[in-house]
């Protein structure tokens, strides 16, 4: 492996790393169902429905990769999948910061309760996932960005550009059902804006990017 084909594959890595990142971190279904299923099931609650997320989205990466390895010789379909993709990556970046500081990003921890003991099935992070309508419009858009950004670096640039996605997932979820498993209340403070406004900051430049790729191409 050459010094440039392990650059690419690292930037591919962390781009997919920062953007699944900042999305995990928006509340959402998978996240609702982390928060109420660990005090019946433990810190384990995190990595188990981030197994089910991830079945989903491996289905999702393989049905799109046909339809990237079709596209991707066609330069006028990869410029428009670019100009798409920045665009809602902008959009993102650009609500992300505008929720954060409106204190609009809210997570409900009062609704977990204590219930009886049932079996956690990884099949609640593929029901959360899938009923999630955000997580489309996601895929359709700036996942699909990232995809085709990552097949310039061959076939092992989606295998990348997937565990990246899913490893920021296994972080964020897996943090939050050890913290609400060890009866502390989540940090949600400045620390917790400023690293939002981040990753949001990431997101505008990353969709500026691709913006500006698509149209200079």
């Amino acid at each position: 492996m050459s010094g440039t084909e392990e650059m690419d594959l690292s930037w591919i890595f962390l781009n997919s790393f920062v953007v699944g990142f900042s999305g995990a971190m928006m509340p959402g279904p998978l996240l609702a169902v982390g928060i109420s299923e660990t005090p019946k099931h433990g810190w384990r609650t995190g990595p188990v429905i981030t197994v089910g997320h991830a079945i989903a989205e491996v289905g999702v990466v393989i049905v799109l990769m046909l339809g990237v390895v079709a596209v991707a010789q066609n330069s006028a379909v990869t410029k428009v999948i670019s100009i798409v993709g920045g665009v809602a990556l902008l959009l993102m970046g650009i609500m992300m910061i505008w929720d954060t500081l409106k204190s609009r990003v809210k997570y409900d921890t009062a609704r977990v309760t204590e219930k009886g003991n049932q079996r956690l099935l990884a099949g609640k992070g593929i029901t959360a996932t899938l009923s999630n309508p955000y997580w489309w419009v996601w895929w359709g858009t700036v996942g699909l960005a990232l995809l085709v950004q990552s097949q310039q670096a061959g076939l092992k640039g989606p295998v990348v550009f997937y565990f990246g996605h899913i490893m920021s997932d296994l972080v964020w979820y897996s943090a939050v059902s050890l913290i609400l498993w060890q009866g502390r209340k989540m940090l949600i403070g400045s620390g917790l804006k400023v690293l939002l406004c981040l990753c949001a900051l990431f997101l505008i430049y990353l969709g500026a990017k691709f913006l500006i790729g698509g149209i200079t191409a």
